[in-house]
């Protein structure tokens, strides 16, 4: 009786411990601001066109709270635009990468909220990304600005 006691406790205790540090190897994309449907994370270093998975609190947490995406398991999936030696610059309404213009970007979102903006030029270094949605409205990096390496959380493949 004993024996199988502890062959319940240990059962339990691995389904806990697997839940709870487990990062999920298939994720679904809602969203418009890539191409929605499922992805398989691909354990590859992030590179140009790849896409990714970041924290939404992580990268711009006052609005990620405003609009209910401050919990831990919020991510928003986004493409790597631009990678280390690259030129991003946020000026005005415009985004461009090595000085040419990629992405437009909004004073407010579509429910009027402002959104975060960053300003300037950047030179990413050997430890940052800059990602973007494939949507002129897609909440991405032309507001939160370059992001490092470690919060990347995942990269992603289309499945």
């Amino acid at each position: 009786m004993k024996r199988v006691i502890g062959f319940a406790l240990l059962a339990i205790a691995c389904v806990i411990i697997t839940t709870t540090h487990a990062r999920p190897i298939v994720i679904y994309n809602p969203s418009q601001s890539v191409p929605s449907g499922f992805y398989v994370r691909s354990g590859e270093t992030p590179r140009r066109g790849q896409f990714v998975t970041v924290a939404a609190a992580r990268v711009a947490p006052e609005y990620a709270a405003l609009r209910g995406y401050a919990d831990a398991s919020d991510y928003f999936l986004k493409r790597v635009a631009a990678t280390a030696g690259q030129l991003v610059c946020a000026e005005g309404e415009v985004i461009s990468i090595d000085r040419v213009a990629i992405a437009p970007r909004m004073a407010r979102d579509g429910e009027g909220h402002a959104l975060p903006a960053w300003r300037g030029c950047r030179r990413l270094g050997a430890d940052e990304l800059f990602l973007l949605g494939d949507t002129d409205d897609s909440f991405d990096g032309r507001y939160w600005g370059p992001v490092a390496m470690d919060l990347i959380e995942g990269v992603w493949a289309p499945m």
